[in-house]
Formats: structure tokens, sequence, C-alpha cells
């Protein structure tokens, strides 16, 4: 049995891939600053070790014994307009370098990093699926701290002995992510159609996007654990893309006035950091692992459900 360690494991990703990875067969250990009791139910055989993993003597202490290493953590997910790349250096980046020192010394047979295929590419010249290979050109502080990681990954694989790969998931939604928390267009929206609040739409809402369910990052990034080359980069999204609008007008809003609800619009200017396109070439993925991913349509009804449960406990 594998012992894989989830760092930051307690978000919305990773407590999914953490079911994913138990049903393989490992053994799966999560460390966190936080657990989210209101996500998804955490399996009661993960061993849950609630710290930074900025620490070097905590980390080391976790990572004993480890076949391999998920890293899904993500200090203040900054996607506003201010940009303080020391901070964002002593957040996530000098972190993430120790982390990857920790892991060579604890011989870990597999490093994967959760990178941002939303963020990192920046805006392309053409309105075409993008393809690993692509020069990235991330406009936000987030997509920049993520590139800089991705590039410490592919240095210390060559230089180091890190048997390192990257993962580029698109746009999340699904069960388990928690509405108004600055990312998750789709809970906030299901959640505002309940709460009778409006959601803000950045320019004229043409912006497209690649939603992908998250059971279906999940499950690509536990069968990449298994099957991805080292010092690769896959993309996972669903390959498809869909406007703003369009995601709530047709897809949300059919869904909430099933329900008795309806959802306000406020527009506002768009804003520098957003790119005008973004959506994902899945193809390098799927040669790799059978991947089918989830439509909209089947995967929206699943969220709404999540949310309207979440919203009635809290």
């Amino acid at each position: 049995m594998r012992k894989v360690i989830l760092i930051g494991g307690g978000g919305f990703i990773g407590q999914h891939v953490a079911r994913f990875l138990i049903n393989d067969g490992n053994k799966v250990v999560m460390l966190s600053r936080n657990i989210n009791g209101n996500s998804v139910a955490i399996d009661p055989s993960i061993d849950v070790y609630h710290g930074d993993y900025g620490d070097r003597e905590f980390l080391r202490s976790v990572l004993s014994g480890a076949n391999a290493v998920i890293h899904l953590a993500h200090d203040s997910l900054q996607l506003n307009q201010i940009c303080d790349m020391t901070v964002e250096y002593q957040r996530n980046i000098a972190p993430a370098l120790q982390l990857m020192e920790e892991c060579i010394i604890a011989g870990v047979e597999k490093f994967v990093f959760v990178s941002s295929g939303g963020t990192v590419y920046g805006n392309p010249a053409s309105r075409k699926p993008l393809k690993e290979d692509m020069a990235p050109l991330p406009i936000s502080l987030y997509g920049t701290s993520k590139l800089c990681i991705e590039n410490m990954v592919h240095l210390y694989s060559r230089q180091r002995g890190l048997p390192g790969l990257v993962v580029r998931p698109a746009n999340a939604y699904g069960p388990g992510q928690i509405p108004f928390k600055g990312q998750g267009l789709v809970a906030t929206a299901f959640a505002s159609a309940m709460q009778g609040k409006s959601i803000t739409i950045f320019g004229d809402g043409g912006a497209v996007r690649d939603y992908v369910h998250v059971d279906d990052i999940a499950y690509a990034i536990a069968g990449l654990l298994k099957d991805g080359k080292v010092g690769e980069v896959y993309n996972i999204g669903s390959g498809v893309g869909t406007s703003v609008l369009e995601l709530v007008q047709e897809h949300i809003l059919p869904i909430v006035k099933q329900a008795g609800y309806d959802l306000r619009l406020e527009r506002r200017d768009a804003r520098a950091i957003d790119v005008a396109y973004n959506v994902l070439d899945v193809k390098k993925l799927s040669r790799c692992i059978n991947f089918s991913p989830i439509a909209l349509s089947a995967g929206l009804p699943g969220s709404w459900d999540w949310v309207q449960n979440h919203l009635s406990r809290n």
C-alpha cells in the first residue's frame, strides 16, 4: 500500500482527491491548516495532521515513509490587482521549494504539483484550446506564483532528482465548493439565488472559461500519480468553452428557476486580471489516462443539491 501525502488536502479539490486515492488502495495522509468540515466527509481511514507545511521539522515528520506527495496548498489566493511578489514569495513559493527539498530527502517516488490551468497561460493570441507546450504568460499574481513553482519543479526534477510533474486544472466546480470564497462562480451563483443576492458580471460577460467537475480533476490527479511521466505538464479540463453569461443564463438560471428562485446580475467594468479566453486542450491527458470529462449539464445538478444542503445546515 502506497502512502500518499496531500499537502493542503483539506480543501475543496484535496478532499475529492483523497477519496479517489483511497478507492485506488492508497494510504492517505492529509496535511492542512484547516479541514473544512462543511465540505465533503473526511474518510476515517485518513490520517489528518493540522499544521503549517512551512514548518520544516513538522513537515519532515509527516513525510516520513511517504511514497508520493501531492501539493495542493496555496495561502492567500490573490486574484485582485494587488501585486506584492515579496509577500507571495514568502507565503507560497519559499514553502514550496522547501517542500521539494524535503521530498528529495525523504525519497518520495512521485511529486505532483497542482498548478492553475485557468491563470498560468494568460491571454492567448487566438481562441483555440490551450496546449501544454504553449508559452505561459500569466497576468495575475496568483498565476505568476503558480508558474514560478512550476519552473522550480522542472529545475529540481532535472538537477536534483525530484520525481516531479505538474497538473494544470481548469475552473473547478462541484459538490463541496463553498460559495462566496472568491473563486467558484457556480457555487456562488447557486447560493446567491437561494439568498436573493446578485452576482457580479465583469465586462460584457463574454469571457470564456473551461468549467471542469471536481471529480474529473480528482480522477485525473489520481491517475497521473500512477501513470503520469516525470517532468511533464498535464492540463485537466473539459476541453469545452462556456462564456460567463452562457453559464449563468443557459445552465444555472434554468436550475434555480425550476426550484422557484431567480438570480440577479450586477454589471461592473472588466478587470485587468481577467483573461478573455481560457479553454484547455486535454488530448495529452487523454493519451495518458482514460479520461472522459463530465458535461456541465450532468455535473451542475449535483452542485445545486450540495449548495442547498450546505446552506440549510449553516
